[in-house]
């Protein structure tokens, strides 16, 4: 869990605390980026994609900033 001084701090715009954030959603954010791509044989492989894990991580920092505590 995450500790309230660590939230405080990223709000507050601490890029050290921001980063924390971002690390502790990280598997979270991997899952639901996760989905089935074609490979050049056809065949499905899983994978994260990593343009919608950007933007998710880009409205998590900007959802911090606009948080207020």
């Amino acid at each position: 869990m995450m500790s309230y001084e660590v939230m405080v701090a990223a709000v507050s715009g601490d890029s050290e605390a921001m980063q924390k954030v971002l690390a502790y959603f990280d598997g979270y954010m991997d899952q639901l980026c996760t989905h089935a791509f074609l490979d050049e044989s056809g065949r499905v492989e899983y994978g994260v994609d990593t343009l919608r894990k950007t933007q998710l991580q880009g409205k998590l920092l900007a959802a911090m900033l606009r948080f207020e505590v």
